[in-house]
């Protein structure tokens, strides 16, 4: 059980943003979103300890891997909460019982954030008929361009990119570049990225060969 502190507001942004606003902040960022609660404990701007839940996602993460997937949203409900040099032990205690404390190398943002090509998303969300972008791992969303339920698409990608990977497998047809869906209202395409994976949704009238060649620039650029 967490100390209760002092409410200092709500915030609605990136985990990251928080560094900017207070980078020697001391206390608890309790987080959450639909279907979900979660907080960060942080000390003198430093974060020690995290955990998220989310039972309608099958989510129930904690330290490394909690800070993580918190710190890769792009946009989290937060209220920040003071902690004295007492709570801050009392809180600190009961994350290490709980086993949500963070290790120094957890503290760190995911490298894969950090290897995404933005100006090479930009260039596939400007190509005629591109409704967005969005790069994934795991079913979740790292980065995006233009409109859409990101978690959604996401998710369904991820899906799609394991069958689709298993048959090429099966039939001996080589490594898997790129998966193609095409409806009468829109195209969905979906590509490995590296570490990471690419889904680009479409309007039906999009050009395909100019989308498929802009994704075929980040797959050999992957940097």
């Amino acid at each position: 059980m967490l100390p209760d502190g002092i409410s200092l507001g709500r915030l609605q942004g990136p985990l990251s943003a928080l560094a900017s606003i207070s980078p020697h902040f001391t206390g608890a960022v309790r987080i959450s979103e639909t279907g979900g609660t979660g907080f960060v404990l942080i000390q003198a701007g430093k974060p020690y300890a995290s955990a998220f839940e989310n039972r309608s996602k099958g989510l129930l993460l904690s330290g490394d891997e909690a800070y993580r997937y918190l710190f890769d949203r792009p946009s989290l409900e937060s209220e920040l909460i003071a902690y004295t040099a007492g709570e801050t032990e009392v809180a600190r205690e009961a994350s290490r019982e709980a086993g949500c404390l963070i290790t120094e190398g957890g503290a760190k943002p995911s490298s894969r954030i950090g290897s995404v090509n933005t100006s090479c998303l930009d260039q596939i969300a400007r190509q005629p008929g591109v409704v967005a972008v969005s790069v994934f791992h795991e079913g979740f969303a790292l980065q995006s361009l233009g409109s859409g339920d990101f978690e959604q698409v996401a998710a369904v990608s991820e899906d799609l990119l394991r069958a689709g990977t298993r048959i090429t497998g099966d039939m001996e047809m080589g490594g898997l570049s790129q998966i193609i869906l095409e409806t009468p209202t829109g195209k969905l395409i979906i590509a490995p990225y590296g570490d990471l994976s690419l889904c680009i949704l479409a309007k039906p009238d999009a050009n395909l060969g100019l989308i498929r060649l802009s994704i075929r620039g980040m797959q050999d650029n992957p940097g």
